[in-house]
């Protein structure tokens, strides 16, 4: 749960956050993690390139193991042959072992040695005898012909031995490797290629596929967040999906339920408000008719009647706000757009308020009228200044101002101002701030909450900022509407 500081701007209408901070000494920032969506994807890239890297190395490993064998089985087929020739070579009288050595070898930069009793004899100019392994040359002095990788110069090659006891001769081969090792470096770059392709494919598809499968979900934050503003009727469809039945019918039975108790809620409050109007205006009727009838200077009577009209003006008041709520609630109150001077209408709602003393600033030239609810923009002022009055020390300003697309009217006050952990819930229905309980000037804690419905109604919001000076400041944000009664653009909240 985010945590507003000192330095939070606003609170829109029902406890929304305009910009939230966190407060100093609240405990470190919660650690962002990735969403679903995310997850989803880096895990099927993950295991792409686990299993793409795990198929790369098999691959290469297999391939390294196939060639290098190949060509070692290769080199040593053509020592074995080469060993022949050298053999019947040495047979002959006089024989010129360099020469013969040098006309062998099946590969380009193999290079060819032998050793013909204590002297040897090499194919390859500047090649001798340490280009010869000693456990190769060991073997094949003690009769066993062999092979062994060896590195010469840094480059890799492959060592035969074959003895040639007939003619008391030892023959070398040793064959390069280098193409096979290029060849080996590259298939490990196109493996890494081919990995990295894979795990981009795999983090691809696992994007794609969790968004398929997250759709329904989407579609249910959305059919939620409709049920939340006030869509009740808003139902899920399950697509023919069986999969997804379950879930969209308990989803449809929990929105039924829900619909169905607030209808029943609204409907009584509703009734139990018209029931008690009745009552109430004989009751205030019956007080009028006493007034008139009582003596004069009977303190005791007047204070008793005093005390006993504030006491069902205030019932009365309640009844009304409660009726208003169920209005709204049911989706029964229209908004009746009519040509409107918010400086004279506010002037007007101050006077029979006996207010006339706050100033009322309009800070733009009215062109023409303006259309708005004459009779629900008089009542969010009236609220307004009736909480100011009562919490806030009076109101000392009502600022009016407006813009291509917004009308803007704010109430001022003196007091305190508003409580950091009770800006979220300011505007909820019954909600009573530590001021209003302290206090004795009474309040139902329905004003504020019908301001944000009214508002709503309007397409507007209502906000709650801090006052520069000190006190609270109540923002009425509405859009202006056109000649049809349309607003002219929406609200940059």
């Amino acid at each position: 749960m985010l945590v507003a500081d000192q330095h939070r701007q606003a609170t829109r209408s029902g406890g929304v956050p305009v910009e939230w901070r966190r407060g100093p000494g609240r405990g470190a920032p919660r650690r962002r993690q990735l969403g679903l969506r995310a997850r989803a994807a880096v895990a099927s890239g993950l295991l792409a390139l686990v299993l793409s890297a795990g198929l790369s190395v098999a691959a290469y490993q297999l391939t390294r193991s196939q060639l290098i064998s190949d060509r070692e089985d290769g080199a040593q087929r053509q020592a074995y042959v080469d060993a022949r020739l050298v053999r019947n070579a040495l047979r002959s009288p006089d024989p010129d072992v360099t020469t013969v050595l040098a006309s062998l070898g099946g590969n380009a930069g193999t290079m060819t040695l032998a050793q013909v009793g204590a002297e040897w004899f090499s194919g390859s100019v500047g090649v001798g005898p340490d280009a010869v392994p000693d456990a190769l040359g060991e073997a094949a002095a003690e009769g066993s012909a062999g092979r062994q990788r060896v590195r010469v110069a840094g480059a890799p090659y492959v060592a035969v031995g074959v003895p040639l006891p007939a003619v008391d001769a030892l023959y070398f081969e040793v064959s390069p490797l280098a193409d096979v090792e290029r060849a080996l470096e590259v298939l490990a770059r196109g493996l890494m290629v081919a990995a990295t392709v894979a795990t981009a494919a795999g983090a691809g598809v696992g994007w794609y596929t969790s968004g398929r499968v997250l759709r329904p979900l989407r579609r249910m934050s959305l059919a939620a967040g409709g049920i939340a503003r006030g869509t009740l009727d808003t139902r899920l469809d399950a697509v023919g999906d069986p999969d997804l039945e379950p879930l969209v019918a308990s989803f449809n039975r929990m929105a039924e339920a829900v619909q169905e108790r607030i209808a029943r809620e609204s409907r009584f409050a509703s009734d139990v408000s018209h029931e008690l109007r009745s009552p109430l205006a004989a009751m205030l009727a019956a007080i009028e008719v006493a007034r008139r009838r009582h003596q004069p200077g009977a303190l005791v009577e007047d204070e008793a009647l005093d005390v006993l009209q504030r006491r069902v003006e205030a019932f009365n008041r309640l009844v009304l706000d409660l009726l208003e709520i169920s209005r709204l609630d049911a989706g029964v109150a229209t908004l009746r757009p009519e040509p409107v001077d918010p400086a004279r209408l506010v002037g007007a709602v101050l006077d029979s308020m006996g207010r006339a003393d706050v100033p009322v600033d309009m800070r733009a030239d009215l062109a023409s009228p303006l259309l708005l609810d004459k009779r629900r923009l008089g009542q969010m002022v009236m609220n307004l200044v009736e909480n100011a009055d009562r919490y806030g020390k009076g109101a000392t300003r009502v600022e009016i101002d407006l813009d291509d697309r917004v009308v803007t009217i704010a109430v001022e006050d003196a007091g305190p101002g508003v409580a950091e952990h009770e800006r979220s819930y300011v505007f909820e229905r019954f909600a009573r701030g530590e001021a209003a309980i302290v206090s004795a000037a009474g309040g139902t804690g329905l004003g504020l909450s019908l301001v944000a419905q009214h508002a709503k109604l309007h397409g507007g919001v209502v906000r709650l900022e801090d006052r520069v000076g000190g006190g609270a400041r109540f923002v009425i944000l509405l859009p202006r509407r056109d000649a049809d009664g349309e607003p002219t653009g929406e609200l940059a909240l």
